[in-house]
């Protein structure tokens, strides 16, 4: 089993530490993406909580992850 290391971050103004076995690039890049989402979301829309923003980034993460296996389980890459 990989180990795992502890990565402290921010989303929005929100501190969070994840525990995961992928490096510091590659988390310090997801906190990058987070937020430029977060951040056109409050463009897009300031009146959405910041809940609102979380749960859409969640969602929006969620049917982008099915796009990509729906091209892998085709062969379509």
């Amino acid at each position: 089993m990989a180990n795992k290391k502890r990565f402290k971050g921010n989303i929005g103004n929100q501190e969070v530490v994840i525990t995961s076995t992928k490096d510091d690039a590659q988390m310090e890049a997801v906190f990058e993406i987070a937020n430029q989402q977060l951040a056109h979301l409050t463009e897009a829309n300031p009146s959405l909580s910041v809940e609102n923003q979380l749960v859409l980034l969640a969602v929006n993460a969620i049917s982008d992850q099915l796009d990509m296996q729906a091209k892998l389980d085709t062969g379509n890459k």
